[in-house]
């Protein structure tokens, strides 16, 4: 079962998909909010998305030299255009904190989120930071990056995420309609013992003064057990285990190299709003993903890091007044914001919680199977399969 040789070269095959999204087979999530244009977090005004990923090395080769080359990586960059000189109000959540979000620090201190948002797999933290600080490097930033296991590049191979890759990302970033699944950070990530990835989705909300905004969410799902994947409250992972099609294939060539278990992963969340939050109202946002992926089976890990951030790209209503340092004591200065009344805020929750669950079956739905350095290939999710759950469950 080996997938013989494959090489950059090869991109544009690598994550190009036709699977279908979740809402194509007529999975609904949620009943009360309808999605944007492009069922995205680009639906967001100023809101932008870049990937770059990396797919090499001969899965098919017996031999260890050779299999050290293998690299199943990537890199997911968020942000506005102008993020390093307009900083949006912005918080974090977490449901379990086995992983990593530089900068969180920072941004529980002062609310606000001052650089592009990274997602990345563990490994390459470290290389996905150096590449945002060089965006621009004459710009005193901490830059934001996140991480999932990516279990599928060889510990030992070279350069899997460079700088490089981020100027790539960042050049090709994006205010229109996504890919999914195999791209960006999710180019290697796993979820529910399927191959997993990158998903967004969004949802309308309506305001008091008759106009929508926008809540979108995109994660990269490297989370869940098999046995707990839930489909609009159906247990298909269950019905799929029972059926033994998550079974996973095991090499005969290298049966020495550990496997990890299954669920032992993280899920990172980016939501994005032009509804005007403060910063404790975003924090409040950003927790809600935790619904969205404890409805869809998530969140009962303590191996997986399961973070969130929330920014609004609302503006100020006036700009702040840059300090002036002219004097032994600065003068405070001021400027006006609008914000969402705190009891009207269970809309946008809601919102955030349906955008999260249906972003996580957009990476499962698009993501195609996949084999890393392990000899392991994780399958995609059978989606004719789930479609007859569904329809016989009485969802679609």
């Amino acid at each position: 079962m080996g997938g013989g040789k494959e090489s950059p070269a090869m991109l544009p095959e690598s994550v190009t998909t036709n699977r279908p999204r979740a809402r194509d087979v007529g999975i609904q999530i949620g009943h009360l909010l309808s999605p944007g244009p492009l069922n995205s977090i680009t639906d967001v005004p100023r809101i932008k998305v870049g990937f770059a990923q990396k797919f090499s090395g001969d899965v098919s080769s017996p031999d260890d030299e050779e299999r050290k080359k293998i690299v199943r990586a990537g890199v997911t960059l968020i942000g506005t255009d102008d993020i390093d000189q307009v900083p949006l109000f912005a918080g974090v959540g977490v449901l379990q904190g086995s992983g990593e979000l530089t900068g969180a620090h920072f941004i529980q201190e002062c609310g606000q989120l001052t650089s592009h948002v990274a997602i990345t797999g563990t490994s390459q933290v470290g290389s996905a930071y150096s590449g945002v600080m060089k965006l621009d490097p004459n710009l005193l930033k901490l830059p934001v990056v996140a991480e999932t296991f990516d279990r599928m590049t060889h510990p030992l191979a070279p350069h899997p995420v460079t700088p490089a890759d981020v100027r790539e990302a960042f050049e090709n970033m994006t205010d229109g309609k996504l890919r999914e699944g195999n791209v960006g950070g999710g180019a290697a990530m796993v979820s529910f013992g399927l191959k997993g990835g990158t998903g967004t989705s969004s949802r309308l909300v309506p305001s008091a003064n008759g106009k929508d905004f926008v809540v979108g969410a995109i994660v990269q799902a490297n989370h869940g057990y098999p046995y707990d994947l839930t489909i609009s409250g159906v247990p298909v992972g269950k019905i799929l285990v029972d059926e033994g099609y998550i079974k996973p294939w095991f090499p005969s060539h290298d049966a020495k190299i550990p496997q990890p278990k299954d669920g032992d992963g993280s899920i990172i969340v980016v939501i994005a709003t032009d509804a005007p939050l403060l910063p404790h109202q975003c924090s409040a946002v950003a927790r809600r993903a935790g619904v969205g992926i404890a409805r869809g089976g998530g969140g009962v890990g303590f191996f997986s890091g399961d973070i969130f951030l929330a920014f609004s790209t609302a503006a100020p209503l006036t700009p702040p007044q840059p300090p002036k340092y002219e004097q032994r004591l600065e003068p405070v200065s001021t400027y006006t914001v609008e914000a969402v009344s705190n009891e009207t805020l269970d809309v946008i929750f809601r919102a955030a919680s349906d955008a999260t669950e249906e972003a996580v079956l957009n990476a499962l739905f698009a993501a195609e199977e996949l084999e890393g350095y392990t000899g392991r290939k994780w399958r995609s999710l059978p989606v004719e399969r789930v479609k007859e759950i569904l329809k016989d469950a009485g969802r679609i």
